[in-house]
């Protein structure tokens, strides 16, 4: 009786965290292809984000703040993944173009024969940011979250994103140059 119960209550835990992943697993996807740089990285540390979560999905008081919860694990286990293997990736030692084209089919709005090359070294551009500015600016900009959700996402405070996406704008627009038109 007793094992009958904790198995309902294991189905319907699972019930409500699939609920809630399915509605986020597109930008999680996308953060953890921007944060990795490689489809098969970002495959890895969505699986051990997803079974680390599942895990602990009882541990989250407040279901409403599901994704910020997901993205903050999904970013501390990309850190801890950079911690141990004590080197940065660079996006151009793994085919950088090949993932910028990747990347342009997952944002559809960016795309269009007459943007392609402006749309190609934006991309170029932004994978050039270091993380601590690139992570804000691509949570805000393309997955559209928030200040205080991508304030919960990263750890730091409100004023914090507001800066780092601030600075990651103008250094944006160093690295693109001055010809560059942003309509």
């Amino acid at each position: 009786m007793v094992l009958q119960r904790n198995q309902d209550n294991v189905a319907v835990r699972n019930e409500q965290f699939t609920v809630h992943y399915e509605e986020i697993h597109l930008q999680a996807w996308r953060l953890a292809l921007y944060l990795c740089g490689r489809r098969e990285d970002a495959e890895d540390l969505l699986a051990e984000t997803v079974a680390g979560a599942i895990r602990n999905f009882d541990k989250l008081r407040d279901v409403s703040k599901f994704k910020g919860w997901f993205m903050k694990s999904m970013r501390n286990l990309h850190i801890d993944h950079i911690r141990r293997s004590k080197r940065q990736m660079d996006v151009a030692d793994f085919g950088g173009d090949v993932m910028v084209w990747e990347r342009l089919g997952r944002y559809p709005q960016l795309e269009g024969p007459h943007r392609s090359a402006e749309t190609r070294q934006v991309f170029r551009s932004i994978d050039m940011l270091p993380e601590s500015l690139r992570t804000p600016l691509v949570l805000n900009a393309l997955e559209g979250l928030d200040i205080k959700e991508i304030s919960d996402v990263m750890g730091i405070g409100v004023s914090a994103v507001k800066v780092r996406i601030h600075r990651a704008r103008k250094k944006l627009m160093e690295l693109l140059g001055e010809d560059f038109e942003v309509d």
